[in-house]
């Protein structure tokens, strides 16, 4: 049983300058956007923000290089990347070298075979086909040596790149990137195929009898794919090109995207509705579109993708939109495998020693044959499922000589530098603040996990905790239609600009009912200043049912949405996280302080007087001992269980209907560990890891240090 309570950044109180402004302009402005000019411009319902592309250092040599190309009919060969970043710039510039009659032809590198970037087996391919000029798109500005390489072929290279750049500026024709670090172009957050777009309509400038100067437009559905999928800032350019691409993916006129929706609508109604009925959201098309994008590069050969955006055949069209949809299936199960054998070694560790209760580092795992595709997904799913950053490993049984690893950051781990760090035990790596590649050699492997430990041990371990941030208090007559129109101004959502969360404060559960295959709670609520009751859904609470008992009071993180049925619209509220209200309690709201105090061998006499309560309010009883300890044979065995003290202490209260304060629990599990009846170790104060023990014989507790500090 995993356990765990987030942590709220609860929202700051309200500047006397906001409280006349609208709730959506109150948010942007606490969001840094404070003139009336700035918020005017971002909730305009066509963002005019945009840049002229010459900014770009190297724009006017590439443009110009890519016309003569052109008029010369230079044979072109774009080199792309298999996420659905660089495939969505692959299918961009590919599609427009086409409607302006050059000689083009695009390659893909495999995952599995070549890796990420020009790698030594697409150089090959490259000096093979041997074209005039080679334009990278996603990829390129780590590439220094592959460039060299076509330069000493006669071959001419244009790099669009949108990754971090060494010092080292590569040796080829152009280099088209914000990150360079003597950059002039004023946005630096575009992905790959965003600076793709920005190529295309520089060359619409430099090619006057081939194309019209706006006829760049025509391509920003694909580069608003390409920006949803990459998880770049939704601002600036970024949000110019996502809200009017979303509106073209709207009215798809593109025989691949179309194929794809119908194939996607077919597989799921509710999904397919989504996506057809009118302009689609941001997150309908990260959850419903991106992954069978993706799934092409995950399972294979990502060029399959780069077809289907780029054909003209309808029949093509539907074949491969109906392939990706089932890779995409074949990946959510090898996904799902791979995941549940990963949660067995992660809780049943070789070395009990690098277990969860006692690393401070990351969770690090590897499995044999695990799909390389895929491991970036398990590893964001244990991040979640753990609340702790991860690193999964596979291992090719074939060449056990080199592991290779996905790590996914939970909360602020310093993922990159703890890789530094450990450098001296890697061979590669490389990725941002959010997630990473690695490979690691097997002769070193012990090496590189005593190495992230000893990185952790010296940094604050809260660095890791997930914190949950609250824009804006809302009250019971802030639920309603008027409200969800107000913040869907604020549309489309993603990285920079996320979909506002609200704290909901002091509602009473009504009622808790799964639903969803039991994976999702729907609540009933009551709220004071509320006559009638409010439901709401809560995804992924399913499990946690018995924690909220009729008439628990919480306080609520949820989402405003606005539902349309038959004509009618209605407020759905989405419950991001549950905590329970303050009940003004030590014992229940500081659990952490009589913990701390009982540790440090303070009696339980003077525990009580300082949280204000009886002595007796701190001795558990026999029901509370034998409770608790049949909850742990039915609901805790035969796993490692991580737990939250005072989440714990809920669940059994609620499944015994007693009550019994988190205090007293953490007494019963240190006379059960000093029994011998589970194997307890505390991570801190208010979070404890444990395993049942099967004893024979009967087991007498009040042997125990702590039952006779309690009770003698």
């Amino acid at each position: 049983m995993i356990l765990l309570e987030k942590k709220w950044q609860e929202p700051q109180s309200i500047a006397s300058c906001e409280t006349k402004l609208s709730l959506t302009k109150s948010l942007l402005f606490s969001r840094g956007l404070q003139s009336n000019e700035e918020i005017s411009t971002f909730l305009a319902e066509h963002p005019n923000v945009w840049h002229d592309p010459f900014l770009f250092r190297d724009m006017k040599e590439a443009a110009t290089r890519i016309a003569a190309a052109v008029t010369g009919a230079e044979r072109i060969l774009i080199y792309g990347d298999y996420d659905a970043d660089g495939v969505t710039a692959t299918a961009l510039l590919t599609l427009f070298l086409r409607k302006v009659h050059a000689n083009v032809e695009y390659y893909v590198p495999n995952r599995l075979k070549d890796g990420y970037g020009m790698s030594e087996g697409g150089v090959d391919y490259i000096l093979e086909k041997h074209p005039d000029l080679v334009i990278t798109v996603d990829c390129g500005v780590a590439n220094e040596e592959a460039v060299m390489a076509l330069n000493d072929a006669n071959i001419d290279t244009i790099i669009t790149d949108h990754h971090e750049m060494k010092e080292d500026i590569p040796p080829a024709l152009a280099v088209i990137c914000a990150k360079r670090q003597d950059n002039t172009y004023p946005f630096v957050h575009l992905c790959g195929a965003g600076v793709a777009l920005k190529l295309v309509e520089a060359c619409c400038r430099c090619m006057p009898n081939r194309t019209l100067p706006n006829d760049w437009q025509e391509y920003l559905d694909i580069a608003a794919l390409g920006t949803i999928a990459d998880v770049v800032s939704i601002t600036g350019e970024n949000r110019t090109i996502v809200k009017e691409g979303l509106s073209s993916i709207g009215n798809a006129k593109r025989l691949g995207l179309q194929a794809l929706m119908t194939a996607v609508s077919s597989a799921s109604p509710t999904a397919g509705k989504a996506l057809t009925s009118g302009t689609p959201s941001a997150t309908t098309v990260a959850f419903q579109i991106i992954p069978k994008i993706n799934a092409a590069g995950r399972m294979g050969d990502a060029s399959r993708a780069v077809a289907l955006l780029t054909t003209n055949q309808p029949n093509e069209a539907k074949r491969l939109a109906t392939e990706l949809v089932e890779e995409n299936v074949r990946r959510q199960d090898m996904e799902q495998m791979v995941f549940n054998d990963a949660v067995k070694l992660i809780e049943n560790p070789v070395d009990p020693k690098r277990s969860l209760a006692h690393t401070k580092g990351p969770i690090i795992v590897c499995g044999d044959d695990w799909h390389i595709g895929i491991i970036g997904i398990v590893a964001a799913r244990i991040c979640s499922k753990y609340q702790k950053t991860a690193i999964v490993f596979t291992r090719n049984t074939n060449d056990k000589d080199v592991m290779k690893g996905s790590a996914r950051v939970c909360g602020g781990y310093p993922i990159l530098e703890a890789l530094s760090y450990a450098r001296e035990t890697i061979l590669e790596y490389g990725g941002h603040k959010k997630a990473a590649g690695l490979s690691v050699e097997s002769k070193h492997w012990d090496a590189f996990l005593d190495a992230m430990e000893a990185f952790s041990n010296e940094r604050d371990i809260g660095e890791d905790d997930v914190q949950i941030e609250l824009e804006r208090e809302i009250f019971a007559d802030d639920l309603n239609v008027e409200t969800c129109k107000e913040i869907m101004q604020l549309a489309p959502f993603g990285e920079g600009n996320r979909e506002p969360l609200f704290l909901l404060r002091n509602a009473t559960i009504v009622s808790a009912t799964k639903c969803g295959n039991d994976r999702h709670l729907k609540l009933s609520l009551a709220l004071d200043g509320c006559r009638e009751m409010k439901d709401a859904i809560a995804f992924g609470f399913g499990d946690k049912k018995d924690l909220f008992a009729a008439g628990s009071k919480v306080d609520l993180a949820v989402e405003l949405m606005l539902n349309e049925w038959n004509g009618r619209e209605t407020v759905s509220i989405q419950v991001a996280d549950i905590h329970f209200t303050s009940r003004g309690q030590m014992l229940y709201d500081a659990i952490g302080v009589p913990e701390k105090l009982f540790r440090n061998k303070l009696g339980v006499k003077q525990i009580a007087m300082l949280s204000k309560t009886s002595e007796a309010t701190l001795k558990p009883t026999g029901d509370m001992v034998k409770n608790t300890y049949q909850f742990i044979r039915n609901q805790c065995a035969n796993e490692m269980n991580i737990c939250d003290i005072r989440l714990l202490s809920r669940m059994i209260s609620s499944n015994y209907s007693m009550e019994m304060n988190p205090f007293q629990l953490s007494r019963i599990l240190d006379i059960f560990s000093e029994a011998g009846l589970i194997d307890l170790l505390r991570m801190n104060d208010e979070r404890v890891c444990f395993s049942l023990l099967f004893v024979d014989g009967k087991v007498k507790l009040e042997n125990t240090k702590t039952y006779r500090i309690l009770f003698e």
